[in-house]
């Protein structure tokens, strides 16, 4: 077999294994293909029962019994998965930090080769001219190489600059995530308590509406109460039931989002969901919204911090497509150990210096340094707009908790006056129908105006959880 046939052999063979690999490549894919969405909805559907079932890992927290507020923060901490997500990502880009930073060091390349050669040669002789073989060339090389370059280090530095940035970024994107965690569940936890304090009044009320409209029922009908009065004690009872049922799957709601927040749920095992807490409903101080709470924010808000690093990334792309426009500087030694089989030897050391500039490159720099001034210019309005949103956020969420300190106080007013009234109904009892259903009628506007209380007291405190989260300060997170 000559050597055209040899090269045509191997030439078909590769060809042939090529085009097989690729068609059982496509089959694979094609008929498995069909079968990812279900695969895709098996996991989700895996992963969510183990999640809401199980919790996360060993900092699973219980919660067993009442909850107060500090343990619900707690377990919330402990077991939330976009927090722990948010510390996966921070170690990621603290690692993705590191080693852009050892991109500054020179580079050594360590490189071995062996290679036999089958060089063909034409001879011009007398006679017809013919092909012949050589196959004598042989060889092992050994290739030692350090290459340090000033450009290179000067990008290898402003892209390590932004990789620490983004790392500490990273930090204060998951110190704002717990704000926000501790923040839903103040929230949840305060609409929680509020609604498992009002059930029974509610219940109570519906108790004291029903017994109205049944006395006056009899009433009516002999004529001793007129039929707007009478109507209009159905249409109280009717609301204090309405109310009944709202508040009950209010409690459902409030005990499923407060679950959700602590990560774990009892729908996948399919129980009842109720998760019960304990606590005091008061009104918050009026010291709690400082005098500035625009500037409160602005110091306290992560994300502000998190907004200057990526204005000072943007910053740093900037000058690296400064940097990209000069040309490249490139220092390097080199030894090399190259021996043949005829004890001819190539050994030696080179040391230089490589100056090069890609023309074709430097046209496109000029774009990508326009693109990079733009984009400095957008982080710092971007910066000047979250600034402003963050100081309004602020200032609204004082503004809320102030109005709904007023509010409670007005209905502990309101609340006192009722009792008042229900005083002296029990006083002016005389035994009589009447005057038994005007001390009823006393009683039930005592307990709807204590609903009301507990329902504004529930909301200063969630205005206040509001509040401390727009400024910042209801979670310090480690910043590190």
């Amino acid at each position: 077999m000559n050597r055209g046939q040899r090269i045509g052999r191997n030439l078909s063979f590769l060809i042939l294994s090529g085009a097989f690999l690729t068609l059982t490549s496509c089959a694979g894919f094609l008929g498995g293909g069909m079968d990812i969405a279900a695969f895709s909805r098996a996991a989700a559907e895996q992963t969510y029962t183990q999640a809401l079932s199980s919790g996360v890992g060993s900092e699973r927290k219980e919660d067993s019994g009442s909850l107060n507020l500090p343990k619900c923060r707690e377990i919330a901490l402990a077991n939330n998965l976009s927090l722990h997500m948010a510390k996966l990502e921070e170690i990621n880009r603290s690692h993705i930090s590191m080693a852009d930073w050892s991109k500054m060091l020179p580079h050594v390349i360590l490189a071995a080769k062996f290679d036999q050669g089958d060089n063909v040669l034409f001879s011009d002789l007398p006679g017809d001219a013919y092909w012949s073989e050589f196959y004598a060339r042989s060889a092992w090389r050994v290739f030692l190489e350090a290459r340090w370059s000033p450009t290179d280090v000067a990008l290898a530095y402003y892209t390590a600059r932004n990789a620490s940035n983004r790392a500490l970024q990273s930090v204060y994107e998951k110190a704002r995530l717990g704000q926000k965690i501790v923040e839903g569940v103040e929230v949840s936890f305060f609409r929680l308590l509020t609604v498992q304090e009002c059930l029974p009044l509610a219940k109570t009320l519906v108790s004291l509406r029903s017994d109205i409209t049944n006395r006056m029922d009899r009433l009516v009908r002999e004529r001793l109460v007129s039929q707007d009065d009478y109507e209009k004690a159905l249409n109280d009872e009717m609301r204090a039931q309405y109310l009944d049922a709202e508040l009950k799957v209010e409690l459902e709601r409030q005990a499923s989002a407060l679950a959700t927040y602590m990560g774990r749920s009892r729908r996948a095992a399919g129980e009842p969901l109720f998760l019960a807490v304990k606590g005091s409903l008061s009104c918050p101080e009026a010291d709690e919204a400082p005098r500035d709470p625009e500037l409160t924010a602005l110091r306290n808000r992560p994300e502000i911090v998190a907004l200057g690093l990526k204005q000072q990334e943007s910053s740093n792309e900037f000058r690296k497509s400064v940097l990209k426009n000069f040309p490249r500087l490139s220092l390097f030694w080199r030894y090399l150990k190259e021996p043949y089989h005829d004890h001819r030897r190539r050994d030696g050391q080179q040391a230089g210096l490589l100056l090069y500039v890609d023309l074709v490159d430097s046209l496109s720099q000029i774009k990508e340094t326009q693109i990079s001034s733009n984009q400095r210019l957008r982080s710092q309005l971007e910066l000047s707009a979250i600034t402003l949103a963050v100081a309004s956020q602020a200032g609204v969420a004082a503004k809320k908790f102030q109005i709904a300190r007023e509010k409670a106080a007005l209905r502990a007013k309101a609340a006192v006056a009722a009792e008042r009234v229900m005083r002296a109904a029990e006083q002016r009892a005389q035994g009589s129908n009447l005057s038994e259903i005007a001390q009823i009628k006393a009683r039930a506007e005592l307990t709807g105006e204590k609903i009301e209380l507990l329902k504004a007291l529930g909301d200063a405190n969630v205005c206040l959880a509001e509040l401390r989260s727009a400024l910042g300060v209801n979670y310090a997170a480690p910043l590190h």
